[in-house]
């Protein structure tokens, strides 16, 4: 356990030691979209179902979208049939 949250405060930091502030972020992002959508469906209010939806789709498109422009952009605009 301690291992554990040393390493969670040293992702904090800039050093490579701990755990990645990217994963430590998204982590803490859909653990607060899980939270909203337990409260939502307990409240029993389907009506809003599909922009619920849109909303997290649109956000797993972000979040896919973000890191493929940062591997097109680190290594070249590359594609399969380039040899």
């Amino acid at each position: 356990m301690k291992d554990i949250l040393n390493k969670i405060i040293a992702g904090l930091d800039t050093h490579t030691v701990g755990f990645s502030a990217r994963k430590m972020s998204a982590f803490v992002i859909i653990t607060c979209c899980i939270a909203a959508h337990v409260k939502w469906i307990a409240l029993g209010d389907f009506k809003e179902l599909d922009m619920v939806l849109t909303i997290d789709y649109g956000f797993i498109a972000l979040c896919l979208g973000m890191t493929t422009y940062e591997n097109i952009k680190k290594n070249g605009n590359t594609s399969p049939t380039q040899p």
